[in-house]
């Protein structure tokens, strides 16, 4: 009797322990999801409020100084959160929160004058760090889905250096909606991410 009360017991705190792991993973898909919309709006939303230009600006970080500058600043300190918070609070996620120090230096020093240097440093660590991520990290991810996205990552690449149409704006959209794309698939555990592989873990 004793051993099938001990059986029921372990058995009602595995569920409740698994209960509670899979609305952990619930919690960090709807961060992720929140980060993929806020990466593919911010393009978006620059443009839309920009009150003192009609002509879309040469890159994202060249909105600095738009009117009003609420419009630059916010969404751009939401998603350094939220990048922080992933790589903080979900293990194996540290490399988010490089990206989230990253996109924090992009926001902090502008790109002009003085500070120019180290914005295009933390910049260029932001967007290379993201394709190192969204191609390499994940090892066992679709081979097909990675090389729809190396191929997307380096059209944008070479249209950025060949078409003079195609500014950095554009390759810095490309780049946050491939960013956005990973965050999704992440959520979703689709073809090997890591998140399919703590939902196992969980269960």
């Amino acid at each position: 009797m004793r051993n099938t009360m001990a059986t029921m017991a372990h058995s009602v705190s595995s569920a409740a322990a698994k209960n509670a792991g899979m609305q952990s993973l619930a919690r960090f898909a709807t961060v992720e999801r929140a980060l993929a919309v806020l990466c593919i709006s911010i393009p978006l939303w620059l443009v839309l409020f920009d009150e003192e230009q009609d002509a879309i600006r040469g890159s994202i970080s060249s909105y600095y100084d738009m009117t009003p500058p609420q419009a630059y600043y916010f969404p751009l300190t939401v998603a350094a959160m939220l990048f922080l918070f992933n790589g903080i609070v979900k293990t194996r996620r540290f490399y988010n929160v490089v990206l989230g120090l990253c996109l924090s230096g992009v926001v902090l020093f502008n790109m002009d004058g003085a500070t120019a240097v180290p914005h295009y440093v933390f910049a260029i660590g932001f967007f290379g760090l993201n394709a190192i991520v969204i191609l390499w990290f994940s090892s066992d991810v679709s081979v097909t889905l990675r090389n729809a996205l190396a191929v997307v990552l380096l059209a944008a690449l070479v249209a950025w250096i060949f078409v003079d149409a195609f500014t950095t704006f554009w390759a810095e959209t490309v780049s946050l909606v491939a960013i956005a794309v990973h965050f999704v698939l992440d959520s979703i555990g689709f073809h090997g991410y890591s998140t399919a592989t703590d939902r196992r873990r969980a269960a």
